[in-house]
């Protein structure tokens, strides 16, 4: 099942000072209205909706430490779209290339932005994710 979080990774411009980018997740319930409709619990990271921009430039190092206090389900994010050359298990796709990060438990991704089809801006999706 996918929540409708959804976080733009861009990743702008050609190798030149590949740096490390770190971001620290707590992955919580939030009350939100994302579609217009109504307000009503929704995941968030670190306590927002709409949930966090990862910004990266080609050749750098992304870590995300993620910490699961939903407190009734396991979650995983997924790096939609970014091509996880040699780190498939950093890819976050539940019973395929990751098990659920459990409740109250933490897990870190972390991998290399590589160079890919549009090197000058490429957006890729995160997904925040539950188990069935």
């Amino acid at each position: 099942m996918f929540s409708p979080c959804i976080i733009p990774l861009l990743c702008f411009g050609m190798l030149t000072h590949a740096v490390t980018v770190t971001y620290n997740f707590n992955v919580s319930w939030v009350t939100a209205n994302p579609d217009g409709l109504q307000a009503r619990p929704v995941m968030g990271i670190n306590g927002q909706w709409p949930i966090p921009w990862i910004t990266a430039s080609v050749g750098d190092r992304v870590v995300v430490n993620v910490q699961n206090h939903l407190g009734n389900t396991t979650t995983s994010l997924h790096f939609h779209g970014l091509f996880q050359n040699g780190t498939t298990e950093m890819d976050g796709v539940v019973g395929a290339t990751q098990c659920p990060i459990g409740i109250g438990e933490s897990f870190t991704y972390n991998f290399t932005v590589s160079l890919q089809a549009d090197p000058l801006m490429i957006m890729v999706t995160l997904l925040l994710t539950t188990e069935d």
